[in-house]
């Protein structure tokens, strides 16, 4: 059974992988829009290629986890939910640096949203005894 065991750790490693790389896309899809509204025509893969790169930095900074994973997609919620109507409603369509900074500001959020401390902070604050 040494056998079995092996096998389904490594499909769940790859399971959990592949949730961290589809959770990393959404965060980094806005550097697409970027790169055109700056005049790159980007390929097809160019965001799957940064997810990885930013994958093996969170990797190599610290353990895989399913925490961590879940705060990647956590993060990639809020940056679509706020992103997308700075977008829309700043008009920021050809504007690299509104597209950038619109970008640093949602991801700004999703990263302080998903803070671990924040929400201790928050339960700790709202706590009724």
């Amino acid at each position: 059974m040494p056998a079995l065991d092996s096998a389904v750790r490594q499909v769940g490693d790859f399971v959990v992988v592949a949730l961290l790389l589809f959770g990393l896309t959404s965060v980094v899809a806005p550097l697409d829009l970027f790169l055109s509204s700056v005049g790159v025509e980007p390929p097809w893969f160019a965001g799957l290629v940064a997810a990885a790169l930013v994958a093996l930095a969170l990797l190599l900074a610290r353990p895989l986890r399913l925490r961590l994973v879940a705060r990647v997609w956590g993060v990639g919620l809020v940056v679509t939910a706020v992103w997308i109507p700075l977008l829309v409603f700043l008009e920021l369509r050809g504007n690299p640096v509104g597209i950038l900074a619109s970008w640093a500001a949602a991801l700004g959020v999703g990263v302080a949203l998903t803070y671990p401390p924040l929400w201790r902070a928050a339960e700790a604050r709202l706590r009724v005894e």
